[in-house]
């Protein structure tokens, strides 16, 4: 498996339209990587809903419990 410093020297020799065409390839690829991650977690998030696992929250709980997060201190 070739690491990121390979890549990148890999890269540098490119043209520079050949960066940009690059650069919007692994763009679209992130982007369908990010879709099928989410796609994942919605449908965990359905199992879990309907084995009762998950509940619904109305906004004002999410909130305030997303305030508290934030004011905890973190564990080190």
């Amino acid at each position: 498996m070739i690491n990121l410093d390979q890549a990148l020297d890999s890269a540098r020799q490119l043209s520079l339209s050949d960066k940009e065409m690059l650069i919007e390839i692994l763009k679209k690829q992130a982007i369908e990587e990010r879709r099928k991650e989410i796609t994942t977690e919605v449908r965990e998030s359905k199992t879990l809903y309907a084995s009762g696992k998950l509940t619904p929250s109305d906004s004002k709980q999410i909130i305030d419990e997303l305030h508290s997060s934030l004011s905890e201190p973190e564990d080190d």
